[in-house]
């Protein structure tokens, strides 16, 4: 039973990587599109077109002036009242 439950989560983990790094693609491709300042909307609309899934992500920071910047390793986001605005890269 043991080694049913961790091939299990095993599997899982993979998934959830699986769903991780589609979400990092994504947010890097956007960031790459630099629209992100111009449309915050069009920037939401896009990712969730394309597959992202707002459900998974690494961590939140809390900024400066009380918003939520949500983590998919490197790469950020800030939910808007109009969409999506890319929290800055470290990479930036």
């Amino acid at each position: 039973m043991k080694l049913i439950n961790a091939v299990k989560f095993n599997s899982q983990l993979k998934k959830i990587g699986r769903v991780l790094d589609k979400n990092m693609s994504l947010l890097k491709k956007l960031r790459r599109q630099n629209k992100v300042s111009k449309c915050a909307e069009k920037s939401y609309s896009s990712l969730q077109n394309n597959g992202f899934d707002f459900n998974y992500h690494i961590h939140i920071e809390s900024l400066v002036d009380g918003k939520l910047a949500i983590m998919c390793y490197e790469e950020g986001y800030v939910l808007e009242a109009d969409g999506v605005k890319l929290f800055p890269s470290s990479s930036s």
